[in-house]
This record gives C-alpha cells, structure tokens and sequence, in this order.
C-alpha cells in the first residue's frame, strides 16, 4: 500500500512499458498490432458509435435548458479572456496535428481514396479527400473532447480538481485512484506520440530549410527533443496563466500569420471555392461517414487505418484534453463550454484546410505532387508547399516556430494535467510539474 499511496504506479508502468519496447521492439510491436488488429475486427462499430453519441451529448446541451448551467457553480466567473480561452483549447487539443496534416492529409486522400469507391485523381476524389480530411478533424472529434470534459467538469464544482475519476464519488478510495493512475499513463503514451510526430516535421523543415539531409539521424532528433525540453521546463514551471497561456496565444498568431499568408500569396480565388466545397461535400458526407464501416477487405481496412485509427486518438487523448479544457473553462455555461469546445474549433478547422489543403490540391492539379504519397512522407508537405510561394525561407522558419510553440504548450499542458492527476488539486506546484517530462522517447520515423 505504501508503493501504491506515493502514487509510484503509473510511472513504473511507463518506465515498464518504455524499457521493454527498447529491449524488445519487435516482441512489443506485434503485441501492439495483434491487440489493435482484435479491437478492430470486434469493436469497430462501437468506436463509430461513441462518437455519434458524443455529437448527439453536446447537442443536447446546447438545446436543453441545463445547458445554462455554469461549471463551478453560480458564482463562479471565468478565469481568461476568451481568446486567451480559446487558443489554449485549442493548443492543448490538436494544433500541431493540424499543422503536420494541414496540406498533406487532403493530397494523401486525394492520390490514395478508400479503395474500390472512386478513381485517384479525379474530381470525385478531390471532394472525398476534403470530406474526409473534414470527417477526421471536425465535428465528431472536438465532440468526444467535449463530452470529457463536461464529465468531469459537471460534477467537480467549486474550485475542486477535475479528475478521471470525478465522476464516480461513491467507488472506493483505491478504486478511484486507480482510475486516475490510469490516466497518467494514457496521458503520458498519447502526449510523447504527439511529440514524436512532432518532432519528425520540425526535423523535415530543418532538412528544407538548410538542405542537409538530418531527418532519419536519431542523433538530430535527439537535439531537437533536448532544445524542447530545456525550454519546456522553464515554461513548466511559469504555470497555467504565465506560461501555457502565453504560448497559446503566440500560437494562435503564428498560426494566423501563416494562414493568411498562404491565402493571400497562394490561389485565393481557388481557395474561398474550397472552403465552399468542404462546406458541401462535408455535409453530404457526414452522416453515412458516421455509420459506414465500409465493405470486408482493403476498404474495410483503409477505414480501420484512417478513420477509427483518428476517432480513436481523440478518445484516448480525453484524460489529457478533457480534464485541461474543464480546469480552464471554470465560469463558463455549458452552453458556452461547447460552443467553444466544438462549434469554433469545426470553422477553424474548416477554415485551415480550405487554405493549406487547398491550395496544395491546387498545385497538385497542375502538376505538383509536393513530395506527398503516403504517411511517411506527410512532414515534408507544408515545407514544400512554401517552396512554391514568395518569401520561402522566412514562412518556413515561420512554420518551424508554429510546430515547435504547439509542442511545448502540448508538453506543458500534458505535464500540468498530469500533475493534477497526481496531487488531485487544480493548481498543482511547481515541483509536481517538473517531475513529470513528456519528452520521454525519440520517435521513429
């Protein structure tokens, strides 16, 4: 009990589950596929399921009358800006993703559809791709996001931590730390994937900007990581107001900075025509994308790839993003918290792809392929994108600094969860955010 009450259990399962992918990557690996290949071929429909709930949850809110209700109670007043609000909801849920896939997600679809529906290619596949690149990123995922952190925000009140295992007051003490152990760990894995995949685009902008061929070097990606988390501790420990708010707003310029540049130096008129046809394509596709598991086989398994593989990402990062976006929106309606939490982030997405995606479907219609097949090659997308447009170096640089900004409020807004969950209050100390690092292991690429 004593092992169990220092609350060393989550981190030993890490530390676990981290040394013997090292000793064993192979044996982890196919234990890893096998575990994920039975998920899917059994619970592929119940992935597609919970999140059509999750859209039908927080329309709900929005509808009913309880969706006045204030999280924190009656009196409880909000702690940011809205914008402030705002660009931390969004820092802490997916930015650098967007970043990552903004121009390469719509160009991989567009050359590689869902086997056996439309040629590649064609019209018919560039209106897939964008209902798609859509159907990944909007509604349904900020919905699951949304529906985490009313559960364990509703339920908390006052100026309590909200936790995992919040919602469930009468489990036993064990049993509701176990709960949250639980979370630590999924918070860990998810928020070190998404400084992998991070990482891998900041090495490919390093390989565009200066020529040199650094991406596959594990030693250049162990900078990077090394630069991340000297710069990461010292945000750490700025707290949520100094330091993760801060950076969330730098991001939310730098992201504005370069999305207007493209639209601006990039086919505008072809870009407003995109934003137009997602909107279209979007809303004709979304409910039989919500219900289609598509047909046995190749196209059974591209459905399995893609889109159960990105619903279920934003479910397994709701211990991270749901608890962060309930412990920043004290104040706020439930009204308010799904607006937020959904209705802005869909245009923003919406928005962001039309740009990006746009235009690199533009240049790919003239001939311009970007570099871009498949997944391995996504980081390159956005670089190369620039390459086409005037002031190369100086946007690239620019998209460098995005990437590497979404990082560290991803890092810091991972360790101040984290730290929550360990010490169950809302405004962990310092000591207990520096002691829990998320850049723990080097991607591979």
């Amino acid at each position: 009990m004593t092992f169990l009450s220092r609350r060393y259990l989550p981190h030993a399962v890490v530390a676990l589950a981290a040394m013997a992918t090292l000793a064993f990557p192979e044996v982890t690996s196919g234990i890893m596929r096998g575990l994920s290949g039975w998920f899917f071929r059994n619970l592929d429909w119940m992935t597609l399921l919970a999140a059509a709930i999750a859209v039908l949850f927080c329309l709900a809110v929005v509808l009913l009358p309880v969706g006045s209700a204030r999280i924190g109670g009656a009196d409880a007043k909000p702690e940011f800006k809205a914008v402030t609000w705002f660009a931390m909801l969004f820092a802490a849920g997916m930015g650098s993703g967007m970043v990552f896939w903004g121009a390469a997600e719509p160009l991989v679809f567009y050359f590689s559809p869902p086997p056996g529906e439309i040629a590649a290619e064609s019209e018919a596949a560039r209106r897939e791709a964008l209902a798609l690149t859509q159907f990944h990123w909007g509604i349904h995922a900020w919905a699951i996001y949304a529906v985490a952190g009313l559960v364990v925000a509703i339920p908390a009140g006052g100026n309590k931590a909200p936790l995992p295992s919040t919602p469930f007051p009468a489990l036993p003490r064990l049993s509701r730390r176990f709960i949250d152990w639980l979370a630590i760990s999924a918070v860990i894995f998810g928020v070190v994937g998404s400084m992998g995949q991070g990482t891998i685009q900041m090495a490919a902008g390093v390989e565009r900007i200066t020529d040199e061929e650094i991406l596959a070097s594990p030693v250049s990606r162990l900078g990077i990581l090394a630069v991340l988390t000297v710069i990461y501790l010292l945000s750490a420990a700025s707290g949520l107001r100094k330091g993760i708010a801060i950076l969330s707003n730098i991001n939310l310029v730098l992201a504005l900075l370069l999305m207007i540049f493209v639209f601006i130096a990039g086919p505008t008129l072809e870009i407003i025509w995109t934003f137009f046809e997602t909107l279209s394509a979007y809303g004709q596709r979304i409910i039989s994308l919500t219900f289609t598991l598509r047909p046995e086989g190749e196209a059974r398994e591209w459905t399995h790839a893609w889109s159960l593989t990105y619903l279920l990402w934003w479910i397994a990062w709701t211990p991270f993003v749901g608890v962060f976006i309930a412990r920043i929106s004290r104040g706020r309606t439930l009204r308010q918290f799904v607006a937020a939490v959904v209705l802005v982030p869909v245009l923003v997405t919406l928005v962001w792809f039309s740009v990006l995606g746009g235009t690199a479907l533009e240049m790919a219609e003239q001939g311009l392929r970007l570099g871009v097949r498949d997944m391995q090659t996504a980081p390159e997308a956005t670089y190369a994108l620039l390459e086409h447009l005037p002031f190369t170096l100086i946007m690239q640089i620019l998209t460098f600094l995005l990437v590497f900004v979404f990082l560290l409020t991803s890092a810091d807004s991972g360790s101040y969860v984290l730290a929550m969950f360990s010490r169950g209050r809302a405004d962990p100390p310092v000591a207990e955010r520096r002691k829990h690092p998320v850049f723990t292991a080097l991607p591979e690429r």
